[in-house]
């Protein structure tokens, strides 16, 4: 069973308004909407939840928590529930999702903004794709939408990051 130390947010206090599945931009790609996770999670389908592809697919934009009227953090229970799953040793059911999210995370913790370079370097590489998005390469550079140089760091994300980690 899945403890409030494990997730933050009280499933208890999301009433089904649906505000977050409206407005979430992976929805169609989820086995469970955003409202229907929380209400297993309320039932005690914890099973259920983390099996299903919906904690992988979370794009972590908080638009479902911007969006609901209860103020819940669903993109931080997401959170909480992959760690969970991770913890559990349950697979995520699309390998490729979980290699992104690595990738991510590690092109992040870095400076606290992501290079989108290195970032899909690493990706492709883990993948097993190294030269996947090769062809879209030139194209973005010649419109500045791709930067050989990464950005620079937010000011005091490192110690930030070192409090983060003691908590």
């Amino acid at each position: 069973m899945i403890t409030k130390t494990e997730i933050k947010e009280n499933p208890y206090l999301c009433y089904q308004c649906a505000r977050c599945s409206a407005g979430c931009p992976v929805a169609e790609e989820m086995e469970l909407l955003p409202h229907q996770l929380m209400h297993c999670l309320a039932i005690g389908l914890e099973d259920r939840v983390l099996k299903a592809n919906t904690i992988w697919m979370c794009a972590g934009c908080f638009t479902c928590a911007v969006r609901c009227p209860n103020d819940i953090d669903i993109t931080s229970v997401m959170d909480d529930l992959r760690k969970k799953a991770i913890q559990q040793g349950i697979p995520c059911p699309k390998p490729d999702v979980l290699t992104f999210h690595r990738a991510f995370i590690n092109a992040f913790a870095g400076s606290g903004r992501v290079h989108e370079l290195r970032m899909m370097s690493e990706f492709n590489l883990r993948a097993g794709k190294p030269f996947h998005n090769i062809k879209l390469a030139p194209k973005m550079l010649l419109k500045k939408r791709l930067h050989v140089l990464p950005p620079k760091s937010l000011k005091g994300f490192k110690s930030w990051m070192k409090r983060l980690w003691k908590m």
